[in-house]
């Protein structure tokens, strides 16, 4: 018997079977979320697009600065240094501007100096943004999106220090010493590039007359409480490296007999010749050095109580040779004329190098230096002693020598000789005399820097 089910039932059966029906749901929830889902896709890409054009720009911000930097570090061109900033910052830009808003039509730099760490000046600031307009990301917003970034370089420009007493040696105290009751009269400057305390180290009690005194810093220069002189501070220099060094003698360079009085003529002085002095040179009577260049090694001992004399000569001290000047009892014996006291000695100029058949390029580089020291990597000993007045002049370069001035040393009639020297001290009692011009004074170029801040 068939029952008979009321309408109201039936729909109710209907609704409640369709409330329990799932097959549809997946194809309509895809439907709803797939524009979601596309739109946070394409997020996801404009996205790595914006760090990439981010970090393509900081790159080119930061060589941008950079290269303003250091076009400031190097005085001579100031001017230049924001067009050299634009140009290195177009130059590291490759796939950014493919990014621009339709209404842009490149990326151009903000380029100022800017003030680091108390400094005025000291430092080149770019600041750069982009408008980047995506796909994507223009359907969420109207505006294109701005990327922006900022980079600092701080500077500091090399220095030229002029000074006739220096000292190369880094990183250690005592560098340059003047000991209790010495003197050192050298207004031509003192430089010591040791950023060490105590780099320079003047006793209370010791005479000086120096102009001006250049150190690394405060703590490096110990001076006498009375100092009246100029102290500069530049840490710059202690970033100095030497690069002037002896020559080494030519393949042909003629070796002359060994060093020997023996071989003096009658009246007792003896010539001796440019070239290589395998067993060095040891004075041991009246000699005349001819000009030109005394390749010695083993030793340069000048120290003899004899008349020593020499004009237009350069000695290269090879393998490590050491230096003894001075002497003690020949003082005045020269006689009068060329011959002013017990050692006599002067460098070649520029124009006795190209008359004795060197180079243009070798002539500038070794003109008026007097002693020299090859590229040794052996620290030695020089000592410049005894009671001698001397008139020697030109520059004694001694990059890796330790010299020690003993006694009374100076020169006479106020003659100009200059020291570089890995270490020098002026040691107690001693008496150190040079007189040199602004124009004869050697100068010492600070390296400038540039490092990059923010």
């Amino acid at each position: 018997m068939l029952r008979k089910v009321p309408m109201t039932g039936r729909i109710a059966k209907i609704v409640k079977n369709l409330t329990h029906c799932r097959s549809g749901n997946a194809t309509l929830l895809t439907a709803v979320a797939l524009p979601v889902l596309i739109g946070a896709a394409g997020y996801g890409v404009d996205t790595a697009q914006w760090y990439m054009v981010q970090r393509e720009l900081q790159h080119a911000a930061d060589q941008a600065a950079i290269a303003g930097a250091w076009a400031l570090a190097y005085k001579d061109t100031t001017n230049t240094y924001d067009n050299r900033a634009s140009r290195e910052f177009a130059n590291n830009l490759s796939k950014a501007e493919e990014y621009l808003a339709e209404d842009i039509q490149s990326i151009v730099p903000a380029v100022r100096r800017g003030n680091f760490q108390g400094g005025t000046n000291n430092s080149v600031v770019v600041t750069a943004q982009i408008a980047v307009d995506l796909p994507f990301s223009r359907l969420m917003s109207s505006s294109p999106v701005v990327i922006g970034v900022s980079s600092e370089a701080a500077f500091a420009a090399g220095t030229v220090h002029k000074a006739c007493l220096r000292t190369l040696k880094k990183n250690a105290s005592g560098t340059f010493q003047v000991g209790n009751g010495a003197t050192v009269i050298a207004n031509c400057g003192v430089i010591a590039i040791s950023c060490e305390a105590g780099a320079i180290q003047i006793d209370e009690n010791a005479t000086i007359d120096i102009a001006k005194i250049t150190a690394c810093n405060k703590d490096a220069a110990d001076l006498p409480s009375d100092y009246d002189g100029e102290l500069v501070l530049d840490s710059s220099i202690g970033d100095y490296v030497n690069e002037l060094y002896g020559p080494q003698p030519p393949e042909d360079a003629p070796k002359p007999p060994a060093y020997d009085c023996k071989n003096a003529p009658k009246k007792g002085t003896y010539t001796l010749t440019p070239g290589v002095y395998d067993a060095g040179i040891k004075i041991a009577c009246n000699t005349i050095f001819d000009p030109g260049i005394y390749y010695v090694k083993t030793e340069l001992d000048l120290t003899h109580n004899a008349v020593v004399s020499g004009y237009g000569v350069m000695f290269v001290l090879l393998n490590g040779a050491s230096l003894k000047m001075g002497g003690s009892g020949a003082n005045g014996t020269g006689g009068g004329g060329t011959i002013r006291s017990s050692l006599n000695l002067t460098p070649p100029t520029y124009a006795t190098l190209i008359d004795l058949g060197y180079s243009d390029a070798f002539a500038k580089m070794y003109e008026n230096i007097l002693m020299i020291a090859d590229n040794t990597t052996t620290e030695t000993d020089h000592t410049i002693n005894g009671n001698v007045n001397m008139h020697i002049q030109g520059k004694i370069h001694l990059p890796k020598g330790n010299v020690k001035v003993n006694g009374n040393s100076q020169a006479a009639d106020g003659v100009c000789f200059q020291i570089t020297s890995y270490t020098l001290d002026v040691s107690g009692g001693a008496y150190l005399y040079t007189l040199c011009t602004q124009e004869e004074t050697q100068s010492l170029n600070s390296k400038p820097g540039v490092r990059l801040i923010s």
